[in-house]
């Protein structure tokens, strides 16, 4: 199936931004009227067009926030974060500058609208080998109980731990990960590990193949929060994740299911 473009490439991550609009990191008409400025197969009109409609959402974003518009501003910050993100993902030079500051650009939106959802989603930072991996950890909004003395964001709860692949973000679960599960009365607790996002590209950890020596300092992270149903821990990894999270799994018992999505037997 090809969107716009004859360029497989070009098609398919038009595709995966437009997948975001299911929950809002997205809108059509932005993408398709984005997709239809850029130059067939020319990397750098990919950059400058979708960096210009990141900016012009951000600019949206920034002023709803201004007049105290939360919902508008929430939704604006998610869509400016998925469009740096789509903006950087094509800059082929590992060298080039502007692929750390549109991808901090990106981390910056989510950051924002993170703030914004109720209750707020939670920056954390896991221990792992003397260091730390990020995460974000988003638990279900419960009613108020007034006889339950209001801890009631406290029930333990089933919770989904997902993590990435090769080239998705931590900021990309929300969309594919987070957002459906509290939907489904689950916490999520999503992470980037070695080789992913953040632990490569600023504290140079590179990937490994043993992930379960990843997902177990995770899994007793999780286990430290009062909202997770120990019993019921799913671990969910997506595109390479596939590979790593069916790795960790076969040594990792704590994890009571596990998706692959996409499953990868030969990389």
């Amino acid at each position: 199936m090809k969107i716009v473009f004859q360029d497989p490439t070009f098609s398919l991550q038009l595709l995966r931004a437009i997948g975001e609009t299911y929950y809002k990191a997205a809108d059509l008409g932005e993408c398709l009227s984005t997709a239809y400025r850029i130059k067939e197969g020319d990397f750098e009109s990919w950059y400058i067009e979708w960096l210009k409609t990141a900016k012009r959402v951000h600019s949206y974003a920034d002023q709803c926030l201004s007049q105290h518009h939360k919902v508008s501003a929430r939704e604006s910050y998610l869509r400016a974060c998925n469009y740096y993100r789509v903006a950087e993902f094509l800059l082929i030079n590992p060298e080039d500058p502007r692929i750390q500051t549109t991808w901090a650009s990106s981390k910056e939106c989510f950051s924002k609208a993170a703030t914004l959802f109720s209750p707020p989603i939670e920056s954390v930072e896991i221990p792992y080998e003397g260091t730390t991996l990020p995460g974000y950890f988003y638990r279900v909004e419960e009613k108020d109980d007034s006889n339950n003395n209001n801890n009631s964001n406290n029930t333990p709860r089933p919770t989904l731990i997902a993590h990435g692949g090769f080239d998705s973000t931590l900021e990309e679960l929300y969309t594919s990960a987070a957002a459906p599960a509290l939907e489904r009365g689950y916490n999520c607790l999503t992470f980037e590990g070695p080789g992913q996002g953040r632990v490569i590209r600023k504290q140079k950890i590179p990937f490994r193949y043993d992930w379960e020596k990843v997902v177990t300092p995770v899994v007793d992270y999780a286990l430290s929060l009062k909202q997770i149903d120990s019993k019921q821990i799913a671990l969910m990894g997506i595109s390479m994740g596939g590979y790593l999270a069916a790795r960790a799994a076969a040594f990792e018992h704590r994890i009571s299911a596990c998706i692959l999505y996409n499953g990868v037997y030969s990389l």
